[in-house]
């Protein structure tokens, strides 16, 4: 059976990714934006991003973020550095990622606690019969139930499923009080619940986080906060502030400082990329 090499990305809006493709061309050179715009056909990418999905995997390109947006997201940067280190070999993206979406609520997994907006939860009845029941947030449940399907569609055609990286790009809409207190035991849940659910797949999984920009509350300790939890579990980080990524260009019109720009959102992908091969000894 031959290996299917995963890579997950998972978070809120600049995991959707609002890199306007416009603007490549500012900061590349004409070749590589062409190479970027054609997209990867070795490198295939399963989505369900903000309020747009697929069905089944395509090749990665632009567009796998918001449906009337020219935007594209890290998924791009990654299947790049991917093709560049491991070129013309075969990867697959899982992508699931919503604007907005925090960890208090949409991204709770189970083992967190029960949910305080039950309106949102998939089984509202099972409260009234048992009501320690903890609901998982929505995200978490969008994200469940399409590794499922795409672990299931990929056995059947002949691959054994091995997710090499997990990247999670999320922590804006928790960085304020009073939910970035509790943002990292939550975080934590997340992966232990999502290992759990899925163990055979994930044995060889590098974890990546990454950190918040400077636009956001506290951004500061919220990035301190994943990056020693991530020290200290041996996983990747990052560090988008040192990177220097910048959310001040893009739309020259009306910058939207809350999202990065064309080539931060490429190199974030990269970095992405970067970090799951440093954590690992090979991808085989």
């Amino acid at each position: 059976m031959k290996q299917a090499n995963i890579i997950v990305l998972a978070g809120q809006s600049n995991a959707v990714g609002v890199g306007y493709v416009k603007y490549l061309s500012k900061y590349f050179s004409e070749d590589r934006v062409k190479r970027l715009l054609e997209g990867f056909e070795n490198i295939k990418i399963s989505y369900i991003s903000h309020d747009i999905q697929n069905d089944g995997f395509q090749k990665t390109t632009i567009r796998c973020t918001e449906e009337t947006k020219e935007t594209f997201g890290p998924e791009l940067g990654i299947a790049e550095y991917l093709n560049e280190v491991h070129p013309g070999e075969e990867f697959f993206i899982i992508k699931c990622a919503f604007g907005g979406s925090d960890m208090h609520n949409g991204w709770r997994s189970p083992s967190s606690g029960v949910s305080y907006r039950e309106e949102l939860t998939a089984e509202p009845q099972k409260a009234l019969v048992d009501p320690s029941y903890q609901f998982p947030g929505w995200c978490y449940n969008t994200l469940y139930k399409l590794l499922r399907k795409n672990f299931s569609e990929l056995i059947s055609e002949g691959y054994a499923p091995v997710v090499q990286g997990f990247c999670w790009m999320q922590g804006e809409a928790d960085s304020a009080p009073p939910h970035a207190e509790p943002y990292m035991y939550r975080y934590d849940c997340l992966l232990n619940d999502v290992k759990a659910s899925f163990a055979p797949y994930f044995e060889r999984c590098a974890f990546v986080d990454a950190g918040i920009s400077q636009v956001w509350v506290d951004y500061e300790q919220m990035n301190a906060a994943k990056q020693a939890y991530a020290l200290s579990n041996g996983h990747g980080f990052v560090d988008t502030v040192g990177a220097g990524f910048t959310t001040s260009r893009e739309p020259e019109e009306a910058p939207d400082i809350y999202h990065y720009d064309a080539d931060a959102t490429l190199n974030l992908g990269r970095m992405f990329a970067k970090a799951v091969i440093a954590g690992k000894d090979s991808i085989q």
